[in-house]
């Protein structure tokens, strides 16, 4: 009779450990959806007046998602007018992500004047080997005073 209670509790405790792998591997698949945009993007942006839609000016830049949310954006710019920017990312729905990035902003002497906050949402598509979006860009000076605008447009092809 002991004997068989010690089998009884291996079995249940192997079922227990099978169903709980099931469920995390469950919740990862979900998840692999959610987090598809992970990984390093070569992305070309055109800033555009929020207005007009008229083209501002445009460059490239390398776009790295992290698990977890979070992002690094290194631009193809000045690296002495503009700093590399920081981003917060998520899934907001199937193929769609809403990311926010901040960047420090530098006069020509190498003086803090002030930051940008870019919202933008991105469609990445079924194979996720591309994205576009577009959103829009706060600036601000050293105050924290909104001191203009404009609204990017994105498209991103996975760096490999």
């Amino acid at each position: 009779m002991k004997q068989s209670k010690s089998m009884l509790s291996k079995v249940l405790a192997l079922l227990l450990l099978v169903g709980c792998m099931q469920t995390i591997a469950s919740a990862q698949s979900v998840n692999a959806r959610d987090n598809r945009i992970v990984g390093v993007w070569d992305v070309q942006v055109t800033v555009l007046n929020c207005s007009t839609g008229a083209p501002l000016g445009n460059f490239r830049g390398l776009h790295k998602y992290e698990l977890g949310g979070t992002g690094q954006v290194v631009p193809a710019t000045n690296p002495a007018a503009l700093s590399p920017h920081v981003s917060v990312w998520e899934s907001i729905e199937k193929n769609v992500y809403q990311m926010t990035f901040k960047m420090f902003r530098f006069d020509a002497t190498g003086n803090n004047i002030g930051w940008v906050i870019v919202r933008n949402n991105v469609a990445i598509n079924e194979d996720a080997t591309e994205y576009a979006g577009s959103g829009k860009a706060e600036i601000f000076d050293s105050n924290g005073n909104v001191v203009g605008a404009s609204c990017p447009a994105f498209t991103g092809k996975r760096f490999q």
